[in-house]
């Protein structure tokens, strides 16, 4: 695994006393520096959480972010009665599975309704989760002030014959967009598990999120029978460097995929989220090259980067590094009433995408491309460059729609 420094290791009852999950914790625990290690009860955990959930910045151009680690576990076993008392006593861990509820989630984006509301084109789907918290420190994002990792992961794969009769339909899974998950293994040994469980899933696949790390030397010899789909966060240079800190370079992200696809691995590419520094145009342009030249893409995915207006983006991020005509038209939108996720003014994520889909065109002609989370006045915006790749706001392909397998995976 990767190696990084935590403040302080939780430990939640029933692991030490368990010896499958006692040796996960530590093989884990062997990459983790951590000036604390101690058991801690619900109450404590909650006290524990109350204080750091709320206190979450963005991680801004700070590097040095040491999280409080948990090692946690599915509470597959708990009544409904004790579910609930336990939701109710302990609201500090209601969310992002600290209680130790949820793993297969659905994710509503894309549903018709949220579509209706949001005016946002997105797929639904059942995800699995099992780690919340990332290694990286990438200053558009708060997800390093804490590591919730369950360990109980065979009890969890046990379950996933039942949890995916609950959608019969669905081809696609990811697993995990809270983390990048290659960053634990093989210690965690989670890929593993998951991996040739789906290897042997007619008609269905994982999606597996390398996202920005370039550590997958140990499942290149997995058997993954074409079941599991790689998945990357890519980034040009400088945005990788500064704006990154902790992830590959734009270099070694690339080789990493070359790797899985020699391995026989789908390998899929997500541009999220695009940051227009200065140079941004050269800089994507080369970084396009020299993806195409080392592999092709099963479907890319592309974003602009979104959630923070220019007041938080002053504050998270180091100006002088942006592209000025981008950092002053945020500027001239300041105080305007901007919808969440929109706001970058439409004429800035056009002038980016004009940039990005040529080239895509131009390197690879047959490889497929979607917006991720964009407007449908957006889509509507490049409908001929779309539907030339068979793709329209109401069925096309992305890297994680929940009918997006790959071919490899073969019919349902």
């Amino acid at each position: 695994m990767l190696p990084f420094e935590a403040s302080t290791i939780l430990v939640v009852d029933g692991i030490e006393q368990d010896p499958v999950l006692r040796a996960r914790a530590e093989r884990l625990r062997s990459g983790i520096t951590a000036g604390e290690v101690r058991a801690v009860t619900d109450e404590e955990l909650n006290a524990v959480m109350g204080e750091v959930m709320p206190s979450r910045p963005l991680h801004g151009m700070h590097s040095d972010i040491k999280p409080v680690v948990v090692f946690n576990r599915f509470r597959f076993e708990d009544p409904e009665q004790e579910r609930e008392r336990r939701i109710e006593a302990y609201p500090n861990l209601r969310n992002l599975k600290l209680n130790g509820y949820g793993g297969f989630d659905w994710r509503e984006s894309g549903s018709p309704a949220w579509r209706k509301q949001r005016g946002i084109v997105c797929q639904p789907a059942w995800a699995i989760h099992s780690i919340v918290g990332c290694h990286f420190r990438c200053a558009y994002c708060n997800l390093g002030w804490f590591v919730n990792i369950m360990l109980n992961v065979e009890d969890f794969v046990e379950r996933l014959d039942a949890f995916i009769e609950q959608c019969p339909t669905q081809r696609l899974f990811q697993w995990d967009n809270y983390t990048d998950a290659v960053c634990y293994e093989p210690e965690y040994g989670a890929a593993k598990l998951f991996i040739e469980y789906f290897a042997k899933r007619p008609g269905q696949a994982l999606e597996f999120y390398v996202g920005k790390s370039d550590r997958v030397d140990f499942c290149l010899d997995y058997d993954h029978r074409g079941h599991t789909v790689c998945c990357w966060s890519l980034s040009a240079s400088t945005q990788s460097a500064a704006f990154e800190p902790g992830s590959a370079s734009t270099e070694a992200r690339i080789e990493s995929m070359r790797k899985c696809q020699e391995a026989g691995y789908p390998v899929r590419v997500r541009l999220s989220p695009i940051i227009p520094v200065k140079n941004w145009r050269e800089e994507n342009r080369a970084m396009l090259a020299a993806l195409f030249d080392a592999v092709q893409p099963d479907i890319m995915s592309i974003e602009t980067i979104r959630f923070l207006d220019y007041h938080k983006m002053a504050q998270a991020f180091d100006l002088d590094l942006l592209d000025e005509s981008f950092v002053q038209a945020m500027k001239d939108v300041a105080d305007d009433d901007r919808p969440h996720g929109f706001e970058l003014p439409d004429a800035l994520r056009q002038g980016v995408y004009d940039v990005i889909l040529p080239e895509i065109e131009r390197l690879g002609p047959d490889t497929p491309y979607a917006f991720c989370r964009e407007s449908f006045a957006m889509w509507d915006n490049y409908e001929s460059d779309f539907a030339r790749h068979g793709q329209h706001t109401d069925r096309y392909l992305c890297n994680c729609g929940a009918h997006c397998a790959p071919v490899t995976a073969g019919l349902a």
